[in-house]
């Protein structure tokens, strides 16, 4: 049970951090080989790129889970409360449906990709790995926004504020 809350409120953030260790590490290393030594590592670059691709995808879960994604509230802050609760709920069941639209394209997508057998340049891996990001930020995005919105009904059932 103790793993299950870590994840919860852990999981974006441990992959973002992998993510974003592994491009600055990279990219810090071949910048200093390629500045001093004159020669850089070719492989380097496609892994910043997809890490860079795998944390943007990620994000997105992560400001759900946090609600800090950017919004124009001036005319819902004046609003009544209950009337703010319901708005907000509203606009989850919007992102919702936005998200689970793009998950089920990004699975499209996916699918489309596996059949086409594509590789990467320098690497030569499947291409399916890399657009699987899409597929995992979504479906993250998805769980996270559901979470988001059950606590916000179960609150305002409560009275409580979430």
């Amino acid at each position: 049970m103790k793993m299950l809350k870590w994840l919860d409120k852990h999981v974006e953030e441990a992959l973002l951090s992998v993510f974003l260790l592994t491009l600055i590490v990279l990219t810090s290393a071949n910048v200093i080989l390629r500045y001093i030594f004159n020669s850089g590592l070719t492989w380097s670059d496609e892994i910043s790129k997809y890490c860079l691709i795998f944390s943007g995808f990620t994000s997105i879960s992560y400001w759900i889970r946090n609600k800090s994604g950017i919004s124009v509230d001036a005319l819902v802050q004046i609003m009544p409360e209950k009337v703010q609760k319901g708005l907000r709920i509203f606009a989850q069941v919007i992102v919702f449906l936005f998200f689970a639209w793009m998950f089920k394209g990004s699975i499209s997508v996916l699918q489309s990709v596996a059949k086409s057998g594509q590789v990467s340049g320098t690497l030569q891996i499947s291409m399916v790995y890399i657009y699987m990001a899409p597929v995992l930020g979504f479906g993250l995005a998805v769980i996270r926004v559901v979470q988001v919105l059950a606590l916000d009904v179960l609150g305002a059932r409560k009275g409580g504020d979430t």
